[in-house]
């Protein structure tokens, strides 16, 4: 009989990640570390639900791109790119969904220079992009198939793709949002604005 090769093994499934997961802002990390299981990270995303520090409901799922941002250098007699040859400038770190509930706050962060009116309430978009529209941390966490979970924050986000809520009838609003990460520490150029944990029982 031939082999026939294949990446399947007896743990593939529980590597795979399922539904859309959900999106948080401004979650709290602190205190997480290498040893925080499944389930005492479940209990901390509940607690942001509780809060209000998530985006809600999405539709069509989301993405997560981490892309790089390449330069080669050319040097004469090189044919072929040499190792150490290609640079990696920086990383363009981005987390998208679509939005499907409407509220001041989702606005708000869509909008990313959104402020409040202070005696009318009304949500004003100023023209100048200061340090304090930048959202701190967004991220989104997903679950595994064998009920770990993993969670990607991008550091000082700015949704990037401005703000259309497209709304139809016998359908619902929808906000689609792409928050790009931004490095707020001149000690950590080293390293794109973003972080992932892996959460295993």
């Amino acid at each position: 009989m031939a082999y026939t090769p294949s990446g399947l093994t007896p743990a593939s499934f529980g590597n795979m990640t399922l539904g859309a997961g959900a999106f948080y802002v401004g979650l709290d990390m602190t205190g997480v570390t290498k040893d925080t299981t499944a389930a005492e990270f479940a209990d901390i995303l509940q607690n942001a639900v509780e809060e209000g520090k998530n985006l809600g409901a999405t539709a069509k799922g989301g993405t997560f791109a981490a892309t790089p941002q390449v330069r080669q250098i050319e040097c004469d007699g090189m044919t072929y790119p040499v190792i150490g040859s290609t640079v990696f400038d920086s990383w363009d770190i981005r987390l998208t969904t679509t939005i499907k509930e409407i509220t001041k706050t989702n606005l708000q962060l869509a909008l990313a220079t959104a402020e409040e009116e202070e005696e009318s309430g009304a949500v004003l978009i100023n023209s100048t992009l200061l340090p304090k529209h930048y959202i701190p941390t967004i991220g989104w966490a997903g679950l595994y198939v064998d009920g770990g979970l993993i969670y990607i924050e991008l550091q000082n986000a700015l949704n990037t793709a401005g703000m259309t809520l497209q709304f139809a009838d016998k359908g619902e609003g929808t906000v689609a949002v792409e928050f790009r990460g931004h490095q707020g520490d001149l000690a950590n150029m080293g390293f794109a604005p973003c972080r992932i944990w892996f959460f295993r029982n």
